[in-house]
């Protein structure tokens, strides 16, 4: 029996409908795939995170330096994920600070291939008035601790264009002269009892920009 022009108009009505979703699904696809390859615009935030590791380039754009703001210091250290263990101001003798921080993931990469690891020391910057004037480094010994060696690349590396007038103790029968502590700059008054507790002789050292 031939169909009804309705039950033909009906059919054709489907026929549209079904090919309109389908139009739409593709585009939408479309869409989509094309969204992934467009660069984020500057600013925006992105949910990518590239694979963290251990060592991070050492200093790639910030500096350190004697006189530096304490704000300036702490915005470095926090970028790169220095972890504060203590604090301890004393206002009232010549406006003095001192923090103790365990460093991040830094690492330096030598000319013979050793990678030495900033997380082989605990760190005390000391600041007068909020200006950085001298820091403290004694060994992570969780870390392995660092070398004479290690410690002067790793002071230069971090003050590149200071004068830097440093002073070490080392123990005399120990042949990896693994540093005991180490001092850079100068010590405010105010903390001049958190220095020099063994009765190791301590050693000057000079490194020049």
């Amino acid at each position: 029996m031939p169909s009804s022009p309705a039950t033909l108009w009906g059919h054709r009505l489907g026929q549209i409908v079904l090919k309109s979703v389908q139009i739409g699904i593709a585009l939408l696809l479309g869409l989509v795939l094309s969204a992934g390859s467009v660069p984020a615009k500057s600013g925006r935030r992105t949910e990518f995170r590239l694979p963290q590791t251990r060592a991070r380039p050492l200093l790639e754009a910030e500096r350190l330096y004697l006189g530096m703001r304490d704000i300036e210091f702490n915005n470095y250290t926090r970028t790169q994920g220095w972890d504060v263990l203590d604090q301890e101001e004393r206002p009232r003798r010549g406006s003095a600070s001192t923090l103790l921080l365990q460093p991040g993931g830094e690492a330096l990469n030598t000319e013979d291939g050793a990678i030495i690891f900033a997380q082989g020391v605990f760190v005390r910057p000391f600041f007068e008035k909020t200006r950085l004037v001298g820091m403290q480094l004694t060994p992570n010994f969780g870390e392995g601790g660092i070398s004479l060696r290690q410690f002067q690349l790793l002071a230069r590396a971090w003050f590149p264009d200071d004068r830097l007038v440093m002073r070490y103790q080392i123990l005399p029968e120990d042949s990896s002269q693994k540093i005991v502590e180490a001092v850079i700059g100068r010590i405010p008054e105010a903390f001049r009892d958190l220095i020099g507790k063994t009765p190791i002789p301590f050693h000057p050292l000079v490194l020049n920009p």
